[in-house]
């Protein structure tokens, strides 16, 4: 039901747009989850029913002392704020705090005369107090910032008496990169505590894990969290100025949002591979783990219990994920929720948040999103039937280190085992080797086809002539020293073994895995797709700089562009712009070198802006006609250059005034035409520190939107990032006036928002 409402709401509000004044669209990607709601169980779990049904997403629910109201996070008014619901009488939901930025994780004091939540209005999340007023709408300035850093402050929890707060923040942590995404920060958080007047912080816990969520004990002598410091996440215990902290239990999964219940089981949220979001208890006494509900929605998390055994919680039904066929790529509903309507500076526009990155939007005033997607769905899918071919490695090593062992067991008398160990050892090691070689070069680090063919060509002969090498030495030990012909025999058979996976590899690179690109179409406002066109590679391109990387449809609608390329290649692996013509069907290749080209960015005049690392270094060019110009030339890493329609603007991201040693963050420059066709020096315009990227240009010329990390997070990071994969889970937009500097921060969320485009 919730999604048909969404489905009627979207198509009605454009078409109110469509037959009054036509506003320009900001599309961005959201990394959201769907079809939250808050549930309820007034039985102690036994039954379930919703407590709210809306399109929007309804979570981090909250039951008042007296048992007679539930406050909840709702973004049904297009951000994240505190909404109020009788649990006895039926009226919709009100608004409880009236402002215009992010409002979550709301707490009743014990007395429930307060809430204490976290809010960003000030920029970064944090903890603030206010009276609870459930039948009026309080304005956010009434609120009192109880903590007052720049950092991020999560998750507030009253002591039993009311004069005390614990909540956790990453504050005091460097921010560092993540192990597998080094572009994406990673941060790290403590429990503190501070009083409700906003003195005496302490901190409580000093580690390099997560800790977070903390619930006090029913004497406020203990408080309760979960942490990550044993590997997974698990609930400890510590008492309440931070002392003695141990685990409570051990448990297969992790468990976080830890809840006390009055008969002394703790709840706790779990998951399994991201997914199957569950809520469980703890029984101390029986030291007994089970499910806190008899029925359960597909998805459960935090919830919240009364004393008399009521109990809310959010969550929802599996949307369709990218590894459901036909999905056409997106994860759940292309958009992320109903168009917002912003208002800044001198501008009015409406804000689309779609469900995946990359999807070039429309121009002109259409409704269609144009991108690239898969039906793939495992490795399988992935392989061409020659793809299997590279099994025979893995085999052949399996094969031949069981061989040496058991003829060495066998010949043990006649010839040292340590020889024919020595040989199952050799096995794995050249055989790891040589797999690792091919893998370095075709995935980790692409080469092109020319390169890996020369590459395993050379390792082809080399191993074929060590190979004949033991095949002529065992020959002539054979009537001699039998024994010794047999390990050499051995030796022989794994060399050429090998010489037939590297010619393999040599003659059938192209042949492994499915490369082909397919193109689709899709309405944001009917949902009706359609396949756009299929892409076959170039026979010299590596598959793996072959993905989508950037995408967009040119200021008339006559071309999509996009780019293909490596994820994080180096500056000389290969990377090419393309250009695909709505009205031919063809597709041009713009780029004109064999090194790292993407990114590109047209003006109405027909520049072309992009980035390239023909010179050694990621820099910013500009093509005009047939010239071609470097405009950054140096060192430093230039990326995601755009150009302003009417061609007097460029912006682009760098790491030129960064320093740091791991991975260096971005900055966002500005750069202006001058009167004799040259160009300015490159001008930061973004602010604080953190990641900056993906700006582009209004329309008009005169505005910059980007992304940023500079209002840090919202939320705990151990408890969104399962959620969805989201190694960014920062990420707000901004709008920057270019003449004026005036700056505005038009998404408010605890999702990842980036990669925003303007567009008529």
């Amino acid at each position: 039901m919730s999604r048909i409402i969404f489905t009627i709401l979207v198509i009605l509000l454009y078409s109110t747009i469509s037959f009054g004044q036509s506003l320009e669209r900001i599309f961005y990607s959201s990394f959201s989850p769907q079809d939250w709601d808050i549930y309820i169980s007034r039985d102690t779990g036994n039954n379930i029913s919703k407590f709210t049904d809306h399109p929007a997403l309804d979570y981090d629910a909250v039951i008042s002392p007296d048992g007679k109201w539930v406050v909840f996070t709702s973004e049904r008014s297009g951000i994240p704020q505190l909404f109020v619901k009788a649990i006895d009488r039926a009226r919709p939901p009100t608004l409880l705090v009236k402002s215009s930025s992010f409002q979550d994780q709301a707490t009743f004091s014990p007395d429930g005369t307060q809430l204490a939540f976290v809010a960003s209005h000030e920029g970064n999340a944090e903890i603030y107090l206010i009276p609870f007023l459930p039948d009026s709408i309080q304005e956010i300035s009434s609120a009192v910032n109880l903590t007052q850093h720049s950092a991020g402050d999560f998750r507030p929890s009253f002591s039993p008496d009311g004069n005390k707060i614990a909540f956790s923040s990453d504050r005091g942590h460097e921010i560092v990169p993540h192990p597998r995404f080094p572009f994406a920060r990673q941060r790290t958080g403590d429990v503190y505590s501070v009083d409700i007047t906003g003195e005496n912080l302490q901190r409580l816990k000093y580690s390099n894990s997560w800790d977070g969520s903390p619930v006090w004990s029913a004497d406020g002598t203990k408080i309760i969290f979960y942490t990550d410091r044993t590997g997974n996440h698990s609930i400890f215990e510590m008492n309440a100025n931070g002392s003695d902290q141990k685990q409570l239990f051990e448990f297969s999964g992790p468990a976080v949002s830890p809840k006390l219940m009055s008969d002394g089981k703790i709840a706790f949220t779990t998951w399994k591979n991201q997914r199957d979001f569950k809520i469980m208890q703890f029984d101390p006494a029986t030291d007994q783990i089970t499910p806190l509900f008899s029925e359960n929605p597909d998805l459960m998390f935090n919830a919240d219990i009364h004393p008399d055994g009521m109990m809310v919680f959010h969550g929802g039904k599996y949307a369709s994920g990218p590894g459901v066929p036909g999905n056409f790529g997106f994860d759940g509903d292309i958009l992320t929720k109903i168009p917002d309507l912003l208002t800044f500076g001198d501008q009015e526009v409406k804000a689309y948040g779609v469900r995946r990155a990359f999807v070039a939007p429309p121009q002109v005033g259409n409704t269609l999103l144009f991108y690239d997607a898969s039906d793939i769905q495992s490795i399988f899918d992935f392989l061409k039937p020659m793809g299997y071919s590279v099994l025979w490695l893995p085999l052949l090593m399996a094969i031949l280190f069981v061989a040496g062992i058991v003829m060495g067991i066998r010949n043990r008398k006649k010839i040292s085992f340590w020889r024919y160990l020595l040989f199952s050892f050799l096995t794995l090691i050249i055989g790891i080797a040589t797999g690792g070689l091919f893998l370095y070069i075709d995935a980790v680090n692409p080469k092109s086809v020319l390169t890996i063919r020369l590459v395993m060509g050379l390792l082809t002969v080399f191993l074929i002539a060590l190979g004949w090498w033991q095949y002529k030495r065992h020959t002539r030990q054979k009537n001699n020293m039998k024994d010794v012909y047999r390990l050499s025999k051995l030796y022989s058979t794994l060399f050429f073994g090998m010489a037939l996976f590297a010619l393999l590899c040599t003659l059938f690179i192209n042949h492994f895995v499915n490369s082909t690109l397919e193109f689709y179409r899709v309405d944001y406002v009917s949902g009706e797709k359609s396949a756009l066109f299929t892409f076959e590679k170039e026979p010299g391109i590596n598959p793996g700089n072959f993905r989508v990387l950037d995408s967009k449809v040119t200021h008339d609608g006559s071309s999509f562009i996009f780019t293909t390329g490596s994820f994080r290649g180096k500056p000389k692996t290969q990377g090419d712009i393309w250009k695909y013509d709505f009205d031919t069907q063809r597709v041009t290749k713009l780029s004109d070198t064999p090194y790292n080209d993407g990114f590109a960015d047209f003006s109405e005049d027909g520049k072309m802006v992009f980035r390239s690392g023909r010179s050694g270094n990621f820099d910013i060019y500009l093509k005009t006609d047939d010239k071609i110009v470097n405009l950054t030339q140096d060192t430093h890493r230039d990326n995601f250059p755009a150009i302003s329609k009417q061609g007097d603007k460029i912006v682009f991201a760098s790491d030129r005034l960064r320093s740091e040693e791991e991975y260096k963050t971005m900055d966002i420059f500005l750069m202006k035409l001058n009167p004799d066709n040259s160009w300015t020096e490159p001008k930061k315009i973004s602010v604080g520190a953190g990641q900056n990227a993906h700006a582009h240009f209004s329309p008009d010329g005169k505005w910059v939107i980007y992304t940023t990390e500079g209002y840090g997070i919202n939320d705990e990071q151990a408890l969104i990032q399962p959620i969805i994969f989201s190694p960014q889970m920062y990420g707000e937009i901004v709008a920057y006036h270019v003449e004026t500097k005036e700056r505005y921060r038009i998404t408010h969320n605890k999702w990842e928002d980036g990669a925003p485009l303007w567009v008529e």
